[in-house]
């Protein structure tokens, strides 16, 4: 019996010995699983707002490094690999995988000859969901960053609003008769004036977000496929292309047109009378320089291309043009689909712009850098929601 009892202990004290060391190794796994979580992370949205692999890489490899776990130090291994090259997500674009790999020592199992036993953990992360936010207000400083008065109805009930300025009073509310709706109403710096009228209330003190969407769009005349010095355009016009610009030198007039695939680039502001449409292949209006002007009565039927490079943008208004986009006294009607990107300008709707009843209605994602909304009603859907599988603007996540 003491023979068999002894022979009995050892194997209960292998056992012991196992378990012991496995809950061991169980919790190094779970540590090297949230430093890849966070490394795939880190990497995904570097590569979203960068588009540079190398970048993408160095950011995975400096959120390991945050976690404590540098590659080539104590063993460790990290492997960032983009695209991927194993899972379901193998090979696509803009995905970051992250392996981490570490050795962890024995207690019990030394007995039995294993001193050290490798743990690893993989993730992967990529943009695999359109954005949630479509109104963007990206002014890093500023009161009044989005200012809403009067009676104003801003409404964007199944998608977001993100006010970047760190201003204490970023967000202001003017008059007690105005209402802002949304999923949810996010601020870096605080609000002001009747914060009562956003449903949700706002919430302050979030992190600052960049700029989503980060193209310049053509540069003229070097990026022009052709260029024209007409004046007016009216009738039916044949675009340069889906992704290529057609560019005018001098400021023009443009009075019931049927606008063709591709890019209108106007090197001095555009004025718009009559009705406006875009052609199959949607259209991109970009204000390089100048302002753009639509007179009472026009008839803005605009939609955005689904491919290019100004996917998904129906108006843009680079960086180097600050100039003011005004939609006013509920003077335009129609409805423009596509992103509307204005980084450096302010988006200004006075009266009744923007009015789904008798304005222009929309199906949009905003990106401006001042949103001011004085009387006015504005009803946005969500353009990234209503074209998730080609829509520029993501949402980074945690695929694998």
């Amino acid at each position: 019996m003491l023979i068999v009892s002894a022979l009995l202990l050892l194997i209960l004290f292998g056992f012991l010995a196992l378990s012991f060391d496995v809950g061991l190794l169980f919790r190094a796994k779970r540590n090297l699983q949230v430093a890849s979580d966070a490394a795939a992370t880190a990497g995904a949205l570097d590569y979203y707002y960068n588009a540079s692999v190398s970048s993408a890489q160095a950011a995975a490899q400096e959120a390991a490094s945050a976690n404590g776990l540098s590659n080539g130090q104590g063993g460790v291994t990290v492997t960032v690999r983009t695209p991927p090259t194993d899972g379901p997500n193998s090979g696509i674009s803009g995905y970051i995988e992250v392996i981490i790999q570490q050795p962890n020592p024995t207690v019990f199992m030394r007995m039995f000859g294993y001193h050290s036993l490798s743990v690893a953990a993989r993730a992967v992360g990529g943009t695999p969901l359109p954005t949630k936010t479509c109104v963007y207000v990206l002014s890093p400083s500023g009161a009044g960053a989005m200012s809403l008065s009067g009676s104003f109805d801003v409404s964007a009930s199944h998608c977001g609003v993100m006010v970047d300025s760190n201003d204490s009073d970023a967000l202001q509310f003017t008059g007690s008769s105005g209402r802002l709706s949304a999923s949810s109403v996010s601020v870096v710096g605080g609000d002001g004036g009747q914060t009562l009228d956003s449903s949700p209330i706002p919430t302050t003190g979030v992190a600052p977000q960049n700029d989503p969407l980060r193209i310049s769009g053509p540069i003229p005349p070097v990026n022009c496929t052709s260029t024209s010095t007409a004046t007016s355009l009216t009738g039916s016009v044949m675009g340069a292309g889906t992704g290529k610009a057609l560019c005018f030198t001098n400021a023009v007039q443009m009075n019931n047109v049927t606008l063709g695939a591709g890019i209108y680039l106007f090197e001095n502001g555009v004025t718009t009378t009559g009705t406006i449409t875009s052609g199959t292949g949607g259209t991109t209006l970009d204000i390089y320089s100048g302002s753009l002007t639509m007179n009472s009565g026009t008839v803005l039927n605009l939609v955005a291309p689904t491919a290019g490079s100004t996917n998904g943008v129906a108006l843009i208004e680079p960086s180097s043009n600050s100039n003011q986009i005004t939609i006013q006294k509920g003077n335009v009607t129609g409805h423009l689909t596509g992103i509307i990107y204005a980084p450096s300008a302010q988006l200004y709707l006075q009266d009744s712009g923007g009015d789904t009843s008798g304005g222009i209605s929309l199906t949009t994602d905003l990106i401006v850098k001042t949103l001011v909304v004085k009387t006015a009603t504005l009803s946005i859907s969500s353009y990234s929601e209503a074209n998730s599988t080609t829509t520029p603007l993501r949402s980074v996540a945690l695929v694998e």
